[in-house]
């Protein structure tokens, strides 16, 4: 009898133990499950946040980019803007004739450095094309793929002395990652300045013996150039036209209409004017005529208006001939001269 309680009790202690083995395993294993599901947790979590910081990173990056491209395009395009105004300065002193269209010229010399369809020199390497395909090498590099296509470009004088040259594009960025991509219409735009371009009406005037690049001389006031207190010294007056300098006047033409052979006033104000140095063309025995103006453009041209003139002038040399629509502008009107 007493056996059989002992063994009883024998089982019954064994059965505890079990119980306890039992759930001291469950107890672990639930802790083991809870440290790997909070380790899962995390590195998701972790994970997520790296591929996040990865793509702001890259985000940031084509933004960067896209800037680049703003401040860069400005230098390109005064780049190819200047130089294409020198090939069609070139190209009239070369052929002697102005041009039909310099809008549409001056784009196709800009975007594709040629005029009428022949490369210019200056232009190799220089023309906003090339300058377009250069950037979307460097875009491969990190990894975009760009396309810009240019759909409008425009030319205007903002002064006398400059010409703004606009760029409209429309633009599609791809990451080859696939981040992000962008697609934008932008404008890109530069003032070119005219200084030191040779002055198409001089090429053709002169047959290219006499060039004469556009200068100005800002230390010269047009109310100076005859010295009234001085007995009426026109010192000034004569070196502003042995230099050929240059002045903005209303009645003249603008250096673009100049391109043309356009002569009538700038209807926006922008036009420019100098006056010829006679004995250079003398010196280089180019015919012109004494009748008119040796205002530029009166010389060199037959434009109607300008026949009224004064000649003979004091303290003036005896071949200086200046129409009356500008002796005013130059203080000639102050002195004395005789019929012509």
């Amino acid at each position: 009898m007493r056996k059989m309680i002992s063994s009883k009790k024998a089982k019954k202690g064994l059965s505890l133990l079990r119980n306890k083995k039992g759930l001291f395993y469950i107890i672990v294993s639930s802790m083991i499950i809870i440290v790997l599901t909070v380790i899962f947790v995390a590195y998701k979590e972790y994970s997520y946040a790296d591929r996040q910081k990865v793509i702001e990173t890259r985000i940031m990056t084509i933004n960067d980019f896209i800037k680049d491209i703003d401040s860069d395009s400005q230098r390109a395009m005064y780049i190819s803007g200047f130089r294409s105004l020198i090939a069609l300065e070139d190209y009239v002193a070369r052929s002697g004739n102005y041009l039909d269209d310099s809008e549409e010229l001056f784009r196709m010399a800009f975007y594709n450095g040629t005029v009428n369809n022949t490369q210019a020199d200056v232009l190799i390497n220089s023309s906003y094309s090339e300058y377009l395909e250069r950037v979307k090498v460097v875009a491969e590099k990190i990894g975009l793929s760009l396309f810009i296509n240019v759909t409008q470009i425009t030319l205007y004088h903002e002064s006398p002395w400059s010409i703004v040259v606009v760029a409209t594009a429309d633009i599609e960025i791809n990451d080859t990652r696939g981040a992000a991509r962008w697609e934008f219409s932008r404008d890109y735009n530069t003032s070119i300045s005219i200084i030191n371009i040779r002055d198409p009406v001089y090429s053709v005037g002169t047959y290219g013996r006499v060039p004469n690049t556009i200068r100005m001389n800002d230390s010269i006031d047009r109310n100076d150039f005859v010295d009234e207190d001085n007995n009426n010294d026109t010192s000034l007056l004569m070196y502003f036209i042995n230099n050929s300098y240059y002045i903005e006047n209303t009645l003249a033409p603008s250096f673009l209409m100049r391109l043309e052979g356009n002569f009538s006033p700038d209807p926006n104000g922008h036009g420019i004017e100098s006056f010829v140095y006679v004995p250079f063309l003398i010196d280089q025995g180019v015919d012109y005529s004494t009748t008119k103006s040796v205002i530029d453009y009166i010389l060199f041209n037959n434009i109607s208006g300008y026949d009224s003139r004064r000649c003979n002038i004091d303290n003036m040399p005896s071949w200086f001939t200046i129409d009356t629509n500008h002796s005013a502008d130059y203080e000639i009107n102050k002195l004395t001269s005789s019929p012509c």
